[in-house]
């Protein structure tokens, strides 16, 4: 419709990617990964993270950020723990709550990711992660829940992987009693690259 933009999407968490083959206009900066932002314990220079990303995602024509990333770190192995802040759910929140609001500042969406329990990449798209609700609660929610309640982050993005059973992007327990219902999230969810098994599931899911 008229005088509605479109969404024009970048990763991500290190610094707004661009796709030279696809012709994308201009250049970005390629930061020190996320997890050494994290091992600093500095609120300050997370904002100025936020700020230059949200600055480059302009210039570069862009206004959804495919980032920041806030899995937990729990398998040493996992190929993209770079991405996030580390395996402490308390700091996760703190830098990601100093971050959304600089980056969104610019008039970019942030979309916080991979939502839920998003914490291995072998077998990322089929695994089921069997969690109970504390532990779901206390430790991998608790970013995502600082990225909403006090970040006031735009979008969500589902993850691959399946919780407790059902698919993280069709599971109503999730999207909708804990992201909408218990946290309050008023803004919009997509999925990873191909995470929808499901048309209809995944929307009235949330």
């Amino acid at each position: 419709p008229e005088g509605i933009p479109l969404y024009v999407l970048a990763d991500g968490p290190a610094g707004v990617r661009i796709f030279a083959e696809k012709d994308q206009p201009g250049i970005s900066t390629s930061l020190p990964a996320p997890i050494a932002l994290a091992a600093t314990w500095d609120l300050e220079l997370a904002r100025q993270y936020g700020d230059l990303l949200g600055q480059e995602m302009i210039a570069s024509g862009h206004n959804v950020l495919r980032g920041p990333a806030v899995d937990i770190a729990r398998v040493p192995m996992a190929g993209r723990i770079f991405e996030s802040f580390g395996e402490d759910p308390l700091l996760q929140a703190r830098l990601v709550v100093a971050e959304i609001p600089a980056i969104q500042a610019h008039g970019v969406l942030a979309c916080i990711k991979h939502y839920l329990v998003n914490n291995q990449e072998y077998q990322r798209s089929s695994v089921d992660v069997r969690v109970d609700e504390r532990t779901l609660q206390e430790i991998y929610l608790l970013p995502f829940a600082a990225a909403v309640q006090q970040g006031g982050v735009a979008a969500t993005m589902g993850a691959y992987n399946k919780i407790n059973g059902v698919y993280a992007c069709e599971n109503p327990d999730v999207l909708t009693t804990i992201l909408r219902d218990q946290l309050g999230f008023r803004g919009w969810v997509m999925s990873d690259f191909m995470a929808t098994p499901s048309t209809a599931e995944s929307a009235n899911a949330g």
